[in-house]
């Protein structure tokens, strides 16, 4: 009987994993690979002839670990996104910066500091989108 719980139980288990599990296939555009590391990434905001490099660990085929992150358009640098990955994205402290000069640099999920292109800094949150981030003013 014993055996048979336990079978149920990894059953399960597998099953709430698969249902964790981004579609990857590319079907999804919240999902993004960068062809060189083949490793997948949250993409809150898809955009025409984006692409992305990896430089850190990939892990079920998600990146994982520290990492730096760097998104284009067309071949040009749009932003970069530095700290620790799980499951393809941001997960603690980490720091985006966008290609206009402005950063956020705090907590994922959580609190942080937005610096403005003109240097002026704002309290700001990181919240967490069906893929992705969003960064917001703090209230």
């Amino acid at each position: 009987m014993r055996w048979i719980v336990a079978i149920a139980a990894l059953i399960t288990l597998n099953a709430l994993s698969a249902a964790a599990q981004p579609d990857l296939s590319g079907r999804d555009p919240h999902w993004i690979k960068d062809t060189t590391s083949g490793c997948w990434a949250a993409n809150p905001d898809p955009e025409p002839l984006e692409s992305i490099s990896w430089t850190g660990r990939c892990m079920e085929g998600l990146l994982s670990g520290s990492g730096t992150l760097s998104w284009f358009v067309d071949g040009k640098l749009v932003g970069r996104d530095e700290g620790n990955f799980v499951r393809g994205e941001l997960s603690g402290h980490g720091k985006i910066s966008f290609g206009d000069g402005a950063a956020f640099e705090g907590e994922f999920p959580g609190r942080g500091v937005l610096t403005l292109p003109n240097g002026d800094r704002v309290a700001a949150v990181s919240v967490k989108e069906s893929a992705g981030w969003s960064i917001e003013a703090a209230r």
